[in-house]
């Protein structure tokens, strides 16, 4: 809710207000049908480890998506500790940065990151619920990237 009404307050500042719309709704009951040319979400597949509910999440995003329609996500790659086929590139990772980002978001702040996944499981989530063109946009050690999606015209 603060969110929205942060939004809102910035839209009226651009002269936007009349150009767009805000909703607040449960991502997992989305009302709304071949409404939106865009999508995006970020972080609410990180706190769900039930593969079954993230594609269930997609499959609403895909149907909000017009035909066209492009969803830009993002998602958390397991650590190798977790996963020894870890996408992570570890030649890319500070080991005491890692070591206090563990402390501060886990240890200070209890994050609650649970579900990590692949980008193969990212695609085949994707693909179940029929988008297509599917491509990945990697950070330098391949732990949070963001995905783009397409609906089918």
């Amino acid at each position: 809710y603060e969110s929205l009404e942060l939004a809102k307050k910035l839209a009226e500042e651009y002269d936007l207000s009349e150009k767009v719309e805000f909703h607040q709704e449960d991502a997992w009951n989305l009302p709304f049908e071949d409404e939106f040319t865009l999508l995006t979400s970020n972080g609410l597949n990180v706190y769900e480890p039930d593969d079954e509910k993230v594609t269930e999440l997609y499959r609403q995003f895909f149907k909000a998506l017009m035909p066209g329609g492009i969803l830009v996500t993002s998602f958390l790659t397991p650590s190798p500790n977790i996963d020894p086929n870890s996408e992570w590139d570890m030649s890319q990772i500070n080991s005491e940065d890692l070591l206090l980002s563990k402390i501060i978001f886990f240890d200070i702040l209890n994050v609650q990151f649970t579900a990590f996944r692949s980008s193969y499981t990212t695609k085949l989530q994707l693909g179940t619920v029929g988008f297509d063109d599917v491509e990945f946009i990697w950070d330098n050690a391949r732990i949070f990237p963001i995905v783009t999606a397409k609906k089918p015209k």
